[in-house]
């Protein structure tokens, strides 16, 4: 069984699943959404405008085919959990141990302790005592000598780099990015005038704006084609480089304008398409994005702080854009704006 990892759970999709006893937490089996697509084609109009599908109207038999299906999900994730589980304790073992232990764990999953290993393999084993033992003679108390034990050797620890080396921005913190009804107006109004999608964010306590525009399409695929020519240059030589260049270019074609908080404007970047540029006839696949990244970095944003801070907003205008591509595929995006 296929399940949906990391599903987005809105409002409209939890109502619609909460009918069938599904719960927060509990996995998404990827083949529910053609079974609820199929069965809503077979039921009359609904007057519940906040479900996929009403299940007061379904019959019994397609209730209990959702149900089933959810009940299979959580089932089928439990026992991956436990699959996973034994995997990592039993790590060296055979497998027959493994299996054992695997059959352990869902033997005794509603425990709370559950079983443990016990590798006893080098244990010593007493020898019984004899029946009449002999005496023990006394001996002298022998002094007690108290050895320092030895420091613990603990591993060096792995030097993980939690910030963006761009940006600042702390990489274990989660997006969590909640679009505003404002949010999908904007949104939807960019959609139906062939616009792009616009958003201001404050900084410095207001005093200053910047704007945002979203990427068009061939701006994202000249992006790319860059970066190829960037490693063909040797311009990027790590991993790293290469997405901090990538953020460099995106932020090269989506940072529009800047203006204090009065509205006057500080500087203005043009279009990529607008970027004065002479292609060099060596270099065929070159773009003017080495042009554009280079007015951005010299006349706009020469200071290092300013930079960080417009590169970690751009960060969240990118992550609100995504959220809200993917919340226009939910019904109920729609039903909050009309």
């Amino acid at each position: 069984m296929e399940l949906v990892e990391n599903p987005y759970f809105s409002d409209f999709t939890k109502k619609t699943l909460a009918q069938f006893g599904w719960v927060a937490g509990d996995p998404l089996p990827a083949a529910l959404s053609d079974l609820l697509l199929r069965i809503k084609e077979t039921l009359p109009p609904s007057k519940k405008t906040d479900v996929l599908v009403d299940a007061d109207l379904m019959p019994a038999e397609k209730v209990e085919e959702v149900k089933n299906l959810l009940s299979a999900a959580k089932n089928y994730a439990a026992n991956q959990q436990i699959a996973e589980e034994a995997a990592r304790k039993t790590a060296g073992f055979d497998d027959s141990a493994r299996q054992i232990y695997e059959q352990l764990l869902r033997d005794g999953k509603d425990s709370a302790a559950g079983p443990q290993i016990v590798d006893d393999r080098n244990a010593i084993v007493a020898e019984p005592a004899p029946a009449n033992p002999a005496p023990t003679p006394v001996e002298a108390p022998t002094p007690v000598v108290v050895d320092t034990p030895p420091a613990e050797l603990t591993p060096e620890p792995i030097n993980v780099l939690p910030f963006c080396p761009r940006c600042g921005w702390d990489m274990r913190q989660k997006f969590e990015v909640q679009p505003t009804e404002r949010d999908k107006e904007d949104f939807l109004a960019t959609l139906l005038g062939g616009t792009r999608f616009k958003k201001k964010y404050e900084l410095f306590g207001g005093k200053i704006v910047v704007t945002f525009r979203a990427l068009l399409a061939d701006e994202n695929k000249l992006i790319y084609r860059q970066l190829v020519v960037d490693q063909q240059e040797n311009r990027v030589a790590t991993e790293a480089e290469w997405f901090v260049q990538m953020m460099d270019y995106r932020l090269a074609c989506t940072l529009e304008d800047i203006k204090n908080k009065d509205g006057k404007v500080i500087a203005i970047v043009p279009e990529l398409k607008e970027m004065p540029f002479t292609q060099n006839p060596d270099k065929p696949l070159e773009t003017a994005l080495v042009k554009q990244l280079e007015f951005i970095s010299t006349q706009i944003l020469a200071q290092e702080v300013t930079r960080r801070l417009v590169a970690t907003h751009l960060r969240q205008f990118q992550r609100l854009t995504e959220a809200l591509e993917a919340m226009a595929l939910e019904p109920s995006f729609w039903n909050g704006i009309e």
